[in-house]
């Protein structure tokens, strides 16, 4: 006979679990349940069992002891390291070693011999160097010499001299020179000896007279923007 829902009166629902026996299985009842009212009731034995609440003084008695351990916790003393001493007896070893080269090095330092205050030697006083030159410095005076009155025009076109007979133009000490630019551009005349600072020379223009003193070889060269075009030579004979 079906059990009946002890609220409504429906008939109720048995839910089973199948487990393996031997070779064959059986359906152990584990639930029943009321579809129309949901009331359902336990087959297994499980909601018999009732969980004893703790006692008040348990309860009490474990709040109490709480703070204990959260006390202990916190008043767990901090680690501290210790401080060593400093080690006395390697202080020690350390300053007798510096020592002991000190007296080493000192031993060693050489020493110069020492005299009695009274006993030194008047120093005399140092010699004055005599300086001896095997030869006498002469200066050998440039003589004075009286212009000639001669002046000789050098004209320059098209990277040459004019005349030919300019490019190793042959004068006498006294005579004077003139550099003359005949050409359409400007160039620049160069003292190979330095006699006197680079001029340059427009078109059409002209250096002031030079007066030659000495006699030898001495050689010009004619620039356009830098560069050598060409060069000619002036002898002063004797």
């Amino acid at each position: 006979m079906a059990d009946k829902c002890p609220n409504c009166g429906e008939t109720l629902i048995t839910r089973t679990i199948q487990k393996k026996m031997g070779l064959g299985s059986i359906d152990f009842p584990v639930a029943q349940i009321c579809q129309k009212c949901n009331w359902s009731r336990d087959l297994t034995g499980a909601g018999d069992i009732v969980v004893k609440p703790p006692s008040p003084e348990e309860t009490v008695a474990k709040r109490e002891k709480k703070p204990d351990v959260v006390r202990q916790v916190q008043e767990k003393p901090k680690y501290v390291p210790e401080k060593k001493a400093p080690d006395t007896n390697k202080i020690i070893t350390i300053i007798l070693a510096l020592i002991v080269i000190a007296v080493i090095v000192w031993a060693f330092l050489p020493k110069g011999a020492e005299q009695p205050p009274g006993n030194q030697p008047a120093q005399s006083p140092a010699a004055t160097p005599k300086i001896t030159s095997t030869a006498a410095a002469t200066a050998t005076a440039i003589s004075e010499v009286t212009p000639t009155g001669n002046k000789e025009m050098i004209r320059i076109t098209r990277y040459k001299y004019v005349n030919p007979n300019q490019q190793n133009l042959k004068i006498k000490p006294g005579d004077e020179v003139v550099w003359i630019n005949d050409d359409s551009y400007s160039l620049t005349l160069v003292s190979k000896e330095g006699l006197f600072e680079d001029k340059l020379l427009d078109n059409g223009k002209q250096t002031p007279p030079y007066l030659f003193k000495k006699t030898g070889t001495y050689t010009f060269d004619i620039e356009v923007s830098g560069v050598k075009k060409f060069s000619g030579t002036v002898i002063v004979e004797p």
